[in-house]
């Protein structure tokens, strides 16, 4: 599978609103080019709100506060989509026991998967010894997620039990997660089992459409809703111990909050909400094609690239993707260095194997778009192999293949 589908492995129990922490500036509507921001909030342990719908029989007055705000949201997201929900959505708050539980209920399964990733990621110097893979993402999840739709069993649920502004943006988001699923399916486990970064790609673009949405509810709040929005949100990044936490696990985790906004206007601005729907229908496969949208709106595929041989026994093999590429280069070079280097990838495909027990090696093949970013490719690798010190670099007129041992 491709490395990072095994990494971000944790996600498929639903697509979630997390917090993320930095100097991001918040996001714009559909129509807009900025970066937006998730929302996340803290809710006390409590006793859990009955199940509500976001859309209850015409027959049928909301009764409770939540079932008021899913039905007031429920229009709102409509609006914003221009479609319809075809059926309710379960709608529920959980003390964070329970919610964490919920999250994370059927992650072991996906333990071996994650551990062979883990090699991989150590092998290439991204991970340091000791680090349990599997462990920081479930502690990392745990604490960061606020809310999720799980497009498996349509439920959606929420830390906590107050309707404040920043819950609210919450459900906003994740409400749009339903509608979107009710009319494109997000549930697509053959991009998990797939060779490739569909799943990684295809998670942008839901995140890019779930963050727009709520960032034009934001837009509509008030000053002092936006003021406590804004209090509840730091209190709830202070829950997770980010220095904990290895630069590439929130790399990764981050990648479709922050650059599926991006990828989602540039939809819009090309062919405006029906260019979106399109995109659900026929999905971004590459994280290159969401880094570079023209790409993908001009229907461009990666190039081919059979896979390396390996030195033993497969243990995992697939796309590593440009994405990935840029943040390994970048932890050896500087970011503009590792992105002038990633920028002309044209495919690849790698294949790991273990060397005795507790050594595993990763092998890596790439095309780029012309001769010169092959060059600048070989550069990059061979100043990378450098530092990393156990690995090598071959070149030919079509790719570059680097080998790292670890």
């Amino acid at each position: 599978m491709a490395l990072v589908v095994a990494v971000m492995v944790v996600l498929a129990a639903g697509v979630a609103a997390l917090v993320l922490t930095g100097d991001d500036e918040p996001g714009t509507d559909l129509a807009a080019d900025e970066t937006p921001s998730t929302t996340t909030t803290e809710g006390p342990p409590t006793t859990p709100a009955p199940p509500t719908t976001a859309a209850p029989p015409p027959t049928t007055e909301p009764r409770t506060e939540l079932e008021r705000a899913v039905v007031e949201l429920s229009a709102f997201v409509a609006r914003e989509r221009g479609l319809e929900f075809l059926r309710p959505v379960q709608v529920e708050f959980l003390a964070d026991g329970p919610f964490e539980a919920r999250l994370l209920r059927d992650v072991e399964e996906e333990r071996e998967d994650v551990d062979q990733s883990e090699k991989v990621l150590r092998a290439l110097g991204l991970l340091e010894p000791g680090v349990d893979l599997f462990d920081t993402y479930v502690s990392f999840y745990g604490g960061a997620v606020l809310g999720f739709y799980d497009p498996e069993t349509d439920e959606l649920v929420l830390r906590g039990v107050e309707l404040t502004p920043y819950v609210r943006g919450t459900l906003v988001h994740e409400l749009t997660h339903a509608l979107d699923d009710q009319h494109f399916e997000l549930h697509r486990p053959e991009h998990e089992e797939g060779e490739d970064e569909a799943a990684f790609a295809f998670s942008a673009l839901v995140e890019g459409v779930g963050l727009a949405v709520e960032h034009s509810y934001q837009q509509g709040l008030s000053a002092e809703e936006r003021s406590q929005a804004d209090q509840e949100a730091a209190r709830f990044a202070g829950r997770v111990d980010y220095a904990s936490v290895p630069p590439i696990v929130t790399s990764l985790v981050q990648f479709p909050y922050l650059a599926g906004p991006s990828f989602v206007s540039a939809l819009v601005r090309h062919g405006g909400d029906a260019e979106v729907d399109a995109a659900f229908r026929d999905p971004p496969t590459t994280t290159e094609q969401i880094l570079y949208p023209e790409i993908y709106l001009a229907g461009d595929e990666p190039i081919s690239v059979p896979p390396p041989p390996a030195g033993g026994p497969i243990i995992e093999e697939g796309t590593y993707g440009q994405w990935i590429l840029y943040l390994t280069l970048a932890d050896v070079l500087d970011g503009d260095a590792a992105d002038r280097a990633a920028d002309g990838w044209g495919g690849d495909s790698y294949v790991a194997w273990d060397e005795g027990p507790s050594r595993t090696c990763v092998r890596m093949a790439f095309a780029m778009d012309t001769p010169g970013d092959l060059r600048e490719l070989d550069d990059a690798w061979r100043q990378w192999a450098r530092a990393h010190g156990d690995a090598t670099v071959d070149t030919t007129a079509d790719t570059v293949t680097a080998t790292a041992c670890g």
